[in-house]
C-alpha cells in the first residue's frame, strides 16, 4: 500500500516539478524556475527507494523460474560429466589435459565433440 501512495507522490512532484521547471523557463522567471527544480528534487528520492523495492522483490514465477534453470543447468553439467569427473587434478596448473586423456577416464559419458573437430569435419 505503502508503495503505491510513494510512486503517486513520487509522480506527481516530478510532473508539478517538469511543468513548473519549464513554465518559468518559457517566461524567464527564476523563481517559479528554481521551485520546479526544487520539486524535481524532491521527487527523487522516492523514485529511487520505490524502484530498489521493485528491484528486491521476486515472485513466485521469477523463484520457479530461477529454480527450474538451475535444475537444467546442473542436468547440463551431468551430461557434460563437469560434476562426476573420475581424472586426476592436472600436475601444472592452468594448463589443460589433451582431450582424449580426459574423455578416457570418465565411463559412462559420451565425450562431446569441439567446435574445431566440427569444423574439421565439414
Amino acid at each position: 500500500m505503502t508503495s503505491r501512495i510513494m510512486s503517486a507522490i513520487a509522480f506527481s512532484l516530478l510532473a508539478i516539478g517538469a511543468t513548473t521547471g519549464a513554465l518559468g523557463l518559457l517566461v524567464w522567471n527564476d523563481e517559479v524556475m528554481v521551485l520546479g527544480i526544487l520539486l524535481l528534487a524532491a521527487a527523487a528520492p522516492p523514485f529511487i527507494i520505490e524502484q530498489t523495492r521493485r528491484a528486491n522483490c521476486v515472485t513466485a514465477v521469477q523463484l520457479a523460474a530461477a529454480h527450474n534453470a538451475g535444475y537444467h543447468l546442473a542436468l547440463d553439467h551431468v551430461a557434460r560429466g563437469l560434476l562426476d569427473q573420475h581424472t586426476a587434478p592436472c600436475p601444472h596448473p592452468g594448463s589443460r589435459a589433451p582431450f582424449e586423456q580426459a574423455a578416457g577416464n570418465v565411463i559412462h559419458i559420451r565425450p562431446l565433440r569441439s567446435k574445431r573437430q566440427e569444423w574439421k569435419a565439414l
